[in-house]
């Protein structure tokens, strides 16, 4: 590796990345690079994911009905329930929270 690539390395990556992106840099300063329009995959993934499996026709069909507008419940307020609890409510609920958060730290899950 020269010195010349090494600054591109990151600390977060792994090193497959890493060696990766050093061939790339490498491939584009080098004399036989052709330069080419830039073409994203990034659409090319959400189209694949977008596309519906459509079911066999051997199975029942279903009839689904979808909602044709937007219903929002407006309570006329401007702050979250949550903000107008009672006082002994609001800290029975955060001892639940808290007694939880330790039980899973005790486990050795990540508290998230």
């Amino acid at each position: 590796m020269s010195a010349k690539t090494g600054f591109y390395l990151d600390k977060g990556t792994s090193l497959e990345e890493q060696v990766r992106r050093i061939k790339d840099i490498e491939a584009i300063e080098s004399d036989s690079f052709v330069q080419q329009a830039f073409k994203s995959s990034r659409d090319d993934t959400k189209s694949a994911v977008a596309q519906v499996k459509q079911e066999s026709e051997k199975g029942p069909s279903q009839d689904i009905s979808l909602p044709m507008s937007i219903v929002y419940d407006d309570s006329g307020t401007l702050a979250h329930p949550s903000l107008f609890l009672d006082k002994e409510t609001a800290e029975e609920l955060w001892l639940n929270r808290l007694i939880s958060l330790r039980q899973e730290r005790l486990m050795g899950s990540p508290v998230t």
